[in-house]
């Protein structure tokens, strides 16, 4: 990871090729400063995307880490940051934190893969950042096959064990 206190640019590797993402302080600075701890500090790292619906987002952010320390930080959520008004409108590439609510964003980022008319209206929905290298080669690529079929709750528990069982809902 290659950070400035601005901007931070991330590289992760997966089944279908490399991708690479930029995050923006100045487009929301709580949410900037939560994703950079949680790479810096491990949190993603052979994680899963478990939610991926073709022509409206790829969804990860459950970790496998056995560190209690990291875990209580993760379960801890931020505060919503104002939206600018020029991404307002979710684009392709885009990046945000997942929430179910005011100020519930805690570890779980989206990729928008389109126009999604529904997403980046709700505060919790603040862009954080966008891929810059990979979007069309790899991110567009990840297997679709479950749709929303994975359990978070199961990943949560049972990790790597469930979610990389052939066919596992």
């Amino acid at each position: 990871m290659s950070e400035s206190s601005e901007e931070a640019t991330v590289t992760c590797s997966t089944s279908k090729g490399q991708f690479k993402m930029k995050f923006y302080r100045k487009w929301s600075p709580n949410g900037y400063d939560r994703a950079v701890e949680l790479f810096e500090r491990g949190f993603y790292d052979q994680s899963h995307f478990f939610r991926v619906l073709p022509g409206f987002l790829v969804q990860f952010g459950i970790s496998y880490t056995d560190d209690k320390e990291l875990k209580k930080f993760a379960r801890q959520t931020i505060p919503d940051d104002p939206h600018l008004p020029e991404l307002r409108q979710v684009r392709p590439g885009l990046i945000s934190f997942a929430g179910s609510g005011k100020n519930s964003r805690g570890t779980q980022l989206f990729i928008s893969y389109s126009h999604a008319k529904s997403l980046g209206t709700m505060d919790w929905e603040t862009a954080v950042g966008e891929v810059i290298e990979g979007f069309e080669e790899t991110i567009k690529k990840l297997n679709s096959e479950y749709k929303e079929e994975a359990l978070q709750g199961r990943i949560h528990s049972k990790g790597k064990d469930y979610i990389e069982l052939p066919g596992y809902h």
